[in-house]
């Protein structure tokens, strides 16, 4: 049961990142014109949401099966990361994809839609967003004993 859990955790995790990653690049597509590239970030960023939800509750899944004591500094400094992935998410991307979103429906002009994709504080939220998720996959797959180091 545990291997099926991890690799339930893995792929929808995995897969979550490639799709974070490919939002990334639509979004430089469509801040250099292609507008419709952004709507296709925008669903692959749900996408990714869905995935990511599937892949946290199989990493507590993988937690209670695989008898991990939640004081594993593994895990806090993956909890730590996670939180602050969480506070990005709230304050900076998911306030600018609200704006976005609307805009690429065709109520506002192309040139303010084009305006709103080159949000530097949008773009440093996305960005720290794949930095946060990348070093949580990271302890997730090589669980570094922090406390030896």
């Amino acid at each position: 049961m545990y291997a099926h859990v991890v690799m339930i955790h893995a792929a929808a995790m995995g897969t979550a990142f490639l799709l974070l990653a490919a939002r990334e690049l639509l979004f430089i597509s469509a801040r250099r014109g292609q507008i419709g590239a952004a709507k296709l970030a925008l669903t692959a960023n749900r996408i990714a949401g869905l995935l990511t939800g599937i892949g946290i509750a199989g990493g507590i899944g993988l937690i209670v099966l695989g008898g991990w004591p939640l004081s594993t500094p593994w895990l806090l400094m993956s909890f730590t990361l996670i939180a602050a992935l969480m506070i990005v998410e709230s304050r900076v991307v998911r306030p600018w994809e609200a704006q976005v979103h609307p805009a690429l429906e065709g109520t506002i002009d192309k040139m303010e839609v084009r305006t709103l994709l080159r949000n530097k504080r949008a773009l440093g939220g996305l960005l720290a967003s794949i930095s946060l998720f990348a070093l949580i996959i990271a302890l997730m797959v090589v669980k570094p004993d922090l406390l030896g180091a």
